[in-house]
């Protein structure tokens, strides 16, 4: 066993203040080839990604934007700006979801499974490319606007938005997770 690589993955943090630069192309190509080799029940392959770079993010503002509108009656058009900022909070996001297919044996949350596998794969590949990331989620996710404006499909499900670029500060201290807490053993 490689106790280096173990190590690598307990250091693996969420890093959520990102300055440029991003991935290249082809490092990206690397990350998402890797990640590609996810688990995946049936080999359907379900993950799907999309890279917003430059002003391609403001796509990506506009459904923070639009998902304000829908929560919110009132609100003034001023408040725009701040909504389509969150989409420039790192040089480069990845948009991850699952093109569910339908399967005699491998049920949709298997395939919603595999692509969030496949994400893991991409936060450690980041990372060892020296890379930060930062998964996020939340209610705008999961609306049929956003898939909307996201051209996506009624069998798509976005399982994530990966926020990435170059760290600007030491990552923090994760404090250990009391294992004895969250594991049963089954001997008898």
């Amino acid at each position: 066993m490689n106790k280096e690589f173990i190590n690598f993955m307990r250091n693996r943090v969420s890093q959520p203040t990102l300055n440029a630069p991003a991935p290249s192309e082809s490092e990206w190509e690397l990350i998402l080839s890797a990640a590609s080799r996810a688990a995946d029940h049936g080999n359907l392959k379900p993950w799907r990604f999309c890279v917003f770079e430059g002003e391609g993010r403001s796509k990506l503002g506009q459904i923070y934007w639009h998902h304000a509108l829908s929560e919110v009656e009132s609100m003034p058009d001023s408040k725009k700006e701040s909504f389509v900022k969150k989409a420039y909070r790192a040089p480069a996001v990845l948009l991850i979801y699952a093109s569910i297919q339908d399967h005699p044996k491998v049920p949709a949350i298997e395939q919603v499974m595999a692509v969030s596998a496949a994400a893991q794969q991409v936060l450690l590949g980041l990372n060892a490319l020296g890379y930060g990331a930062m998964w996020r989620s939340g209610p705008a996710c999961f609306t049929q606007k956003t898939k909307e404006l996201l051209s996506l499909k009624d069998n798509d499900q976005i399982v994530g938005l990966i926020y990435v670029g170059t760290p600007s500060e030491k990552p923090a201290f994760i404090p250990e997770v009391e294992l004895a807490n969250h594991l049963t053993w089954v001997r008898d």
